[in-house]
């Protein structure tokens, strides 16, 4: 069995790499920071004696996917995490960086899905996963195109989980809300201006690995699935948007 984790240097790639070698699988882990990839593959392949294949690849670049798919042509678990998002009024950095954050959050996961679902389909079995977010259900103010970008992986993974489903591939979008990860503190913010309750990378994983493929949408913790339903419903959408727009108008944009 070999998976496929992309965004595994740190954080919630990281924790799945970590559960999968534990399991058995054999790795391929794919990030910017060779460093922290290398590390982390000599770590898993020392504790577990699982082959892991490492790619220094940055998945905000055009033709970034091509590379990933001639490393490794064949997964049966892909894993597709790599993600970054930035608060901020929408225009207020410089266009090639929002262009760089479609790319990565929604074209890089699409082609990678563009590649191995076929190949599972004819294989019979495999699975997929994207690594959404709770802000991909509705809009949300000084963070439009993190959210915007969240929402396409939603539906694109809610879609192909039902076209997956009579070919025995299971398709899954996992959508964490606030996660205790390295990622957090890449920005200059108070956090305790903001009502948040971190979860914890193991829960995050461990909920995601019981139900991928089982479940289109995997939301862990029930206050996480309590605020998505809310937040996603046709009429209360407004109402969360303007909550969300006062408190992220609270980080001093």
């Amino acid at each position: 069995m070999r998976a496929l984790v992309t965004g595994a240097s740190s954080g919630i790639g990281e924790e799945f790499a970590v559960r999968l070698a534990e399991e058995g699988w054999d790795l391929v882990l794919v990030a910017r920071r060779g460093d922290l990839l290398e590390a982390l593959a000599e770590r898993l392949m020392g504790s577990y004696g699982v082959e892991v294949g490492v790619l220094v690849c940055d998945l905000s670049e055009v033709g970034a996917a091509r590379r990933v798919t001639e490393f490794a042509p064949e997964v049966d678990l892909l894993i597709s995490n790599a993600g970054f998002g930035y608060p901020g009024d929408f225009g207020s950095v410089d266009v090639v960086d929002d262009v760089g954050l479609v790319q990565l959050n929604c074209v890089t996961p699409m082609e990678l899905a563009h590649f191995y679902m076929p190949r599972m389909r004819l294989a019979g079995s495999g699975k997929i996963l994207f690594v959404s977010s709770s802000l991909g259900f509705q809009g949300v103010p000084y963070m439009a195109q993190y959210s915007a970008t969240k929402g396409y992986l939603v539906n694109l993974g809610e879609s192909l989980y039902w076209e997956g489903k009579a070919d025995g591939v299971g398709v899954s979008v996992l959508c964490p809300g606030a996660t205790d990860t390295p990622g957090k503190d890449h920005f200059d913010i108070d956090y305790s201006k903001l009502p948040i309750k971190w979860m914890g990378v193991g829960e995050v994983v461990s909920t995601a690995l019981k139900y991928v493929g089982r479940k289109p949408i995997i939301i862990p913790g029930f206050r996480n699935h309590f605020l998505s339903c809310i937040g996603g419903g046709l009429y209360t959408r407004r109402h969360v948007q303007r909550f969300m727009k006062v408190l992220y108008g609270r980080l001093g944009r």
